[in-house]
């Protein structure tokens, strides 16, 4: 019996969601906690702060096992397709990252290159978390 052939179970999307973003969540706070004073970005750059992190970090994990989810169900390729829709949505994320490059004030205040560029790789992070996670632990869809 090969790999393929060994039937399983697979884990449920809400677990996957919730372990894919914690995990997610503790290794964007660790690089917050590094990367923020090695780059110089300053306190008051709300964005980088342990709150916004956590939040967004669940809300990215959760969005994605929603649209694997639909994904899942309505393509022959459900695997496939999550990727390409996923790899269009984590270069769509960078937009907002960039729009706020160089503000100086109110909560986008400090958005320093070194500020933006941690933003950017917390979004990789997550993706390289959230995506092998489905593709690979999500029980196959029933009919």
């Amino acid at each position: 019996m090969t790999d393929s052939e060994i039937p399983r179970a697979g884990w449920p999307l809400g677990i996957i969601g919730l372990v894919a973003a914690v995990a997610s969540s503790l290794i964007n706070l660790a690089l917050m906690f590094l990367a923020k004073p090695a780059l110089g970005v300053p306190d008051s750059f709300g964005p980088l702060s342990a709150g916004p992190i956590t939040f967004w970090s669940f809300i990215g994990a959760f969005g994605a096992i929603g649209v694997y989810a639909l994904v899942r169900r309505w393509s022959a390729t459900p695997n496939r397709t999550f990727v390409i829709v996923a790899v269009i949505v984590l270069v769509l994320s960078f937009i907002p990252d960039l729009a706020i490059s160089g503000v100086t004030s109110g909560p986008f205040g400090g958005a320093t290159p070194g500020a933006i560029a941690i933003l950017m790789v917390m979004h990789v992070i997550s993706f390289a978390i959230v995506v092998p996670m489905l593709n690979r632990l999500a029980r196959p869809a029933t009919t």
